[in-house]
C-alpha cells in the first residue's frame, strides 16, 4: 500500500507468516512485525474471502450485516473483519487477524495483517492460493 512498506509471506513450519518492514513516523525509525497463521487455516482464509466477501448476499456472499467471521485451528482463534478504512481513508479492505499471538511490537493480541481489497485482487489472492495448493 505505502511505498516504504515491504511484506513478505513466509513458509515456517506448520505457519504462514506475514513480516512486515516500514519506516514508523511516530517512532521516526524502522519497525519490522510479524503476524503467524496456521498453515491450515489459508484455504479458510481463502474461501472466506472468496465466497464470503467477494461475493453478494444473493450470490451465497455474506449479507451486509455479516462483517467479520472467525473459527478455530489447532486451539488458534483466526478471524477476518470487513474494513471500510484498510490502510488509508476510504480504502476498503480486510483485517485478518490470530486472537491468540501478541504483536511482536506491542505485545498484546492479536496478531493482525491489514491487506486493501484491491491488492488481492490484484493477484495477492493467486498467491494465497498457490501456496495453500503446494503447502496446506
Amino acid at each position: 500500500m505505502f511505498p516504504d512498506k515491504k511484506k513478505l509471506i513466509i513458509k515456517k513450519g506448520d505457519y504462514f507468516v506475514v513480516s512486515t518492514d516500514y519506516f514508523s513516523k511516530l517512532k521516526k525509525k524502522r519497525r519490522l512485525t510479524q503476524s503467524e497463521f496456521p498453515m491450515i487455516a489459508l484455504p479458510w482464509i481463502i474461501d472466506r474471502i472468496e465466497n464470503g466477501f467477494f461475493k453478494k448476499p444473493s450470490e451465497g456472499g455474506f449479507s451486509n450485516f455479516e462483517r467479520s467471521t472467525t473459527v478455530e485451528f489447532d486451539g488458534q482463534t483466526i478471524g477476518i473483519n470487513a474494513m471500510v478504512h484498510c490502510c488509508a481513508e476510504n480504502v476498503p479492505g480486510l483485517n485478518i487477524w490470530n486472537g491468540n499471538r501478541k504483536d511482536h511490537i506491542g505485545g498484546i493480541t492479536p496478531q493482525q495483517w491489514d491487506i486493501p481489497l484491491y491488492i488481492l485482487k490484484d493477484g495477492l489472492l493467486d498467491e494465497l492460493k498457490a501456496i495453500a495448493d503446494k503447502y496446506a
